[in-house]
């Protein structure tokens, strides 16, 4: 493999003519990796504080970027797109050359089941460390992983001198035989990896890592550990994997129960590691004792039997430097082995330093109406991340239309006030000419998808591009741009909007659409990824355009967003708005072309 950082075509004219231009809220790099069997991708996951440390995965298959078997709310919402769209998410396309051509759900999923007689990898994650003048990549496994499937989720800064990646990696095949199905790990940037052992280890067990965090004196990573099988029955793991019981998949029914195996929000204690260069592999502890439900059966804890037939799953996605975690949970909506759905929690440590159990944000869909009214309106919800100042920032999405659409919406909560906020709730994200001109951002069922959030507040994700208006529901996806939202102005910004020059008066853009932002640090870096054009004609017609993913710095010159030069007075913007029908052929083979780049998270029933 190799990967480098070069910088984006607009180069940044520095100091003796200051007077003259007007630098952009953010100055662009690309980043650039190549991963053998990759299909798609970079997409970026991790940064560093100070910068210099990214972590990225690349795909083989056309699936949705973050799905995840070990997260339901990442697969388990029906489909609510045109049935052509749904069979090819589901299926993939049956025509050899397509770009989706068996890159469905249905092949990565009939892959894991046939993995013994040949596997190759459908994630392959990377790491890149800047040098003296270039990134140079890192590998997670110091082994080929042609054969695993591997995703880096988090990176640091050194710390004891050494920098530190977790993520998670599936095992290969020996002599028809897979170890486990998956491990987090963690690992110096080009040492051993040292796993992190799942509580119940029956058929290898499942652990997922998301995030590494110094709490107090210790430093803890935190993710999921499988603890049971679900109803104690092993064949929910054989019906996931189709090791024994079946050997395709054909509705959502057959991937219900995944993972395979009940998990619960987890943390391992890694301290030792980190300091000592300890290399034993580790068997955490849990951050909840209890999933969500009604009755004492439902809400009996880890290591507990549980009497309801569905799939129990918790993680933890993040925690802060106070030790309090946030992610999600299931609750029993209905007695089938399809009635899981997930609710955002928070970890909160007792004065023991033990955890008990969650707390669900119930604020997140209160708005809604009464308790039945919320539970079947929202499928999902889900807390992402939180800060050192106790906000969390974390996600909700509808099981009922509105706006002809079942939207994603994010949601604000203050733990220390019990404040929450919705503030794009029935809102697009304008762009600069937009704001200018007055216009309303009133949009019932805008969608907006939130990844991270920041010391200071800022928070970064996707939302309805500008010019996407048309129902969704029964109908096709809308195109999705990255955002940037200031909690302590209330304001956002498409970041498509922050990233022109100017210079004597002429205002250029470069020629990127940026779809999405999954990280900010805490000094504002974002790692976004989207589409690159190779000249103007080709990005006003968007053809021929090339995935990247990008690292956008912020100018310190720049300091209000608002002041970054207007895109829009560019030749290449400065031309009348002609909204972007979806509707009828030409449109619905735009989307397969895009398609692999979605962030839909649903699926066919």
């Amino acid at each position: 493999m190799k990967c480098t950082i070069s910088l984006a075509s607009v180069v940044l004219l520095l100091a003796n003519n200051s007077w003259a231009e007007q630098l952009p809220y953010y100055a662009v790099e690309e980043i650039n990796v190549t991963a053998e069997g990759a299909n798609y991708g970079p997409f970026p996951s991790a940064i560093s504080d100070d910068g210099e440390f990214i972590g990225t995965y690349s795909m083989k298959a056309a699936l949705p970027t973050n799905i995840d078997l070990a997260l339901p709310f990442t697969f388990n919402r029906p489909c609510q797109y045109d049935s052509i769209i749904c069979d090819l998410e589901f299926y993939g396309s049956e025509t050899q050359g397509d770009l989706n051509y068996e890159n469905g759900y249905q092949a990565w999923r009939n892959a894991q089941t046939n993995a013994a007689s040949g596997y190759s990898s459908y994630f392959m994650g990377n790491t890149l460390l800047k040098g003296s003048d270039s990134y140079q990549v890192q590998i997670p496994y110091e082994l080929s992983y042609a054969d695993r499937d591997v995703k880096v989720t988090d990176v640091t800064d050194p710390i004891a001198s050494e920098r530190f990646v977790v993520g998670y990696s599936s095992a290969p095949y020996e002599n028809g035989v897979r170890e486990f199905v998956r491990r987090a790990f963690i690992k110096t940037e080009n040492g051993t990896a040292v796993s992190l052992m799942p509580d119940f280890d029956s058929n290898g067990g499942l652990t997922s890592a998301y995030k590494l965090k110094k709490v107090g004196d210790k430093t803890l990573v935190v993710g999921s550990s499988s603890i049971s099988y679900p109803d104690s029955d092993a064949d929910y793991f054989n019906d996931c994997f189709a090791s024994e019981n079946s050997d395709q998949i054909s509705t959502l029914n057959d991937l219900v129960y995944c993972p395979g195996f009940d998990t619960q929000a987890w943390a391992w204690d890694v301290t030792d590691i980190v300091n000592n260069g300890d290399i034993n592999d580790l068997t955490g502890y849990p951050l909840a004792t209890h999933w969500l439900g009604d009755s004492p059966e439902k809400a009996s804890g880890y290591n507990a039997t549980h009497y309801g037939n569905l799939t129990f799953s918790a993680s933890a996605f993040d925690i802060n430097s106070s030790g309090v975690a946030v992610g999600a949970s299931t609750f029993e909506y209905s007695n089938s082995k399809i009635g899981g759905h997930q609710r955002a929690i928070i970890m909160v440590p007792l004065d023991t330093g033990e955890y008990g159990k969650p707390t669900v944000i119930s604020s997140a869909t209160a708005d809604i109406g009464s308790t039945s009214e919320q539970e079947s309106g929202i499928y999902n919800t889900w807390a992402q991340a939180i800060n050192d100042s106790n906000i969390v920032v974390g996600n909700r999405e509808y099981a009922i239309a509105k706006g002809r659409n079942k939207p994603f919406e994010f949601f604000l909560y203050d733990i220390n006030s019990a404040d929450i906020q919705l503030p794009l709730l029935n809102k697009k994200v304008l762009t600069t000419r937009q704001r200018l001109a007055g216009e309303s951002g009133f949009k019932t069922g805008a969608n907006s998808l939130a990844y991270d959030i920041n010391k200071d507040g800022f928070v970064v994700g996707e939302v309805d591009d500008y010019d996407q208006t048309d129902p969704a529901y029964l109908a096709s996806p809308r195109n999705q741009s990255a955002f940037l939202y200031d909690k302590t102005s209330d304001a956002s910004w498409l970041i498509n909007d922050l990233i022109c020059m100017e210079t004597d008066g002429v205002v250029t853009s470069p020629y990127y659409r940026i779809r999405s932002a999954s990280v900010i640090n805490d000094n504002g870096t974002v790692l976004a990824e989207g589409y690159k054009y190779d000249n103007a004609d080709d990005y006003k017609n968007k053809v021929n355009a090339i995935q990247v993913a990008l690292k956008l710095t912020r100018n310190e010159q720049i300091t209000d967003p608002n002041s970054s030069p207007n895109c829009w007075q560019s030749e290449l913007l400065n031309t009348p708005e002609d909204s972007y029908e979806r509707s009828g052929a030409a449109s619905f083979w735009l989307w397969i072309f895009a398609f692999p780049l979605l962030l839909v998270r649903r699926f066919c029933k």
